[in-house]
């Protein structure tokens, strides 16, 4: 059975349970006079009415999300339970009133039998299977509606057995007035004053637990924040390795799902890949212990505190919008000087290149106090190469290979291309290997000194790419 099939069907076998429990209260209550089986039978006609706002409101809360209602319906449910409340404290203001006219302005007859012990009995066993249905139907789904039909018939069952009490000793005062020969009168006016007293401890009851739901029910439809939830959210999000912090974290209840809202400081020289992975790993860690969990996730960036100024400078110049490379720090006389390379678009003026730098320069000294002199040599971007024809000379790629072997830590050539860029002039592509375990200082200085010594040795050749492979 579905979700809202299950719903569904416990509402209406609560709806008919409550419905005959009403007529039975009031023949008996209207035959008897005891106000505690009229009040008993209003408080059930109100759970009927509850039961079938709770029916509609189930059915409601149950529709997806729209254009109009973009965090889906669940509040239904919540304003279902919180008019059942205002209900039934409008209910307790109507017994309150004939408490208070058959004390000081009215006298009512009672008299006790057994068939009012008799409706009170059987009412009792009602409330508690409907109870038992509903809270289980209700922490299964997170239903707020079925748990304040739950709450609703506990408190029928409380204020059903109290009204048993006060009936049970109506009929046993009865019956001993009735052995010991007493005016009718004298008995007639404590079965009144019992009727009173049972009906207002029922009323006590029933305000007690029409307070704790209507509370509940205007927590979520306030979005009060459950602090229980939230630290919840902390501790699995702070646990994680690629999270640095958890700022803003704020949750709020609609019938069955929650939403949460939360910001986290991840490594800002991570990639954009990097930072989108991080962020569906962090809202998947929170679905897995909060169930229907909505998560509205904000990824900021930020400095790690082992950083070093290399990627610091990486960072300031990517969160710019900057491309830069060849990033170097060195000390010159206890002062930090620094040297990088700023790509910039081949169709733009100096005075812009130069305004860019200017601002790159500015936001780096700004992150980084401690760097007194930046120099920023310009790169242009030029068009690539079109068109370009693979050279045939094999003599040349061989002049290339052993130029490459001759290079100490090389251990291999794997593939040389030639291509021609225009009259004369060519670029090279070497694949060579390297020891796995070499470390990205030998790769670097192996990489810079090929290029050298391969444009210095052949003539004509203008750029040379080195890709290395571990083997």
């Amino acid at each position: 059975m579905t979700e809202q099939a299950e719903k569904r069907r416990v509402t209406v076998i609560s709806l008919g349970a409550a419905v005959v429990l009403v007529f039975l209260k009031l023949a008996v209550g209207l035959a008897t006079g005891y106000l505690t089986l009229l009040s008993e039978a209003l408080h059930s006609a109100l759970d009927a009415l509850i039961t079938l706002v709770t029916f509609f409101a189930i059915r409601f809360a149950e529709k997806p999300a729209d254009a109009d209602h973009p965090y889906g319906h669940g509040k239904a449910e919540n304003l279902a339970a919180f008019t059942e409340s205002l209900l039934l404290f409008f209910a307790v203001a109507l017994i309150l009133r004939e408490v208070v006219e058959r004390l000081f302005f009215k006298a009512v007859v009672i008299e006790p039998n057994a068939w009012a012990a008799s409706v009170l009995f059987v009412s009792i066993l009602f409330d508690v299977q409907r109870s038992k249905a509903l809270r289980k139907i209700a922490a299964r789904y997170k239903s707020a509606a079925i748990e304040a039909d739950a709450v609703h018939f506990s408190a029928d069952f409380v204020t059903s057995s109290i009204a048993l009490a006060g009936v049970l000793a109506t009929y046993a005062a009865s019956l001993y007035a009735t052995a010991s020969g007493r005016a009718p009168a004298a008995s007639g006016a404590v079965y009144s004053l019992i009727d009173i007293v049972t009906t207002c401890c029922v009323l006590f009851v029933v305000i007690r637990m029409v307070l704790r739901i209507v509370t509940k029910a205007a927590d979520v439809l306030l979005d009060r924040t459950s602090q229980a939830t939230t630290e919840q959210v902390k501790d699995i999000v702070s646990g994680m390795a690629e999270v640095i912090d958890v700022e803003n974290v704020r949750t709020r209840e609609a019938g069955k799902q929650t939403f949460v809202d939360l910001t986290v400081d991840i490594d800002r020289n991570v990639s954009v890949e990097t930072g989108y992975s991080i962020g569906r790993r962090v809202e998947e860690t929170i679905r897995q212990h909060i169930g229907d969990a909505d998560v509205t996730l904000t990824v900021k960036p930020v400095p790690k505190e082992a950083e070093d100024i290399v990627a610091r400078i990486r960072a300031v110049a990517a969160l710019g919008g900057f491309n830069v490379h060849h990033i170097a720090v060195h000390d010159a006389g206890g002062r930090t000087h620094t040297d990088l390379d700023l790509e910039m678009e081949g169709d733009i003026t100096l005075a812009q290149a130069h305004a860019m730098a200017d601002d790159l320069e500015a936001r780096i000294r700004r992150d980084n106090p401690s760097i007194r002199e930046i120099n920023t040599h310009i790169d242009w971007r030029t068009e690539a190469v079109r068109g370009v024809s693979i050279w045939k000379d094999r003599s040349l790629a061989r002049a290339v290979e052993a130029i490459v072997r001759e290079r100490k830590g090389v251990t291999g050539c794997t593939r040389v291309s030639i291509e021609e860029e225009g009259p004369g002039t060519f670029m090279v592509t070497v694949h060579c290997t390297m020891r796995p375990e070499e470390g990205a200082a030998a790769v670097r200085e192996a990489t810079e000194d090929l290029e050298k010594t391969l444009k210095e040795r052949i003539p004509g050749l203008s750029r040379a790419v080195i890709h290395f492979e571990p083997g």
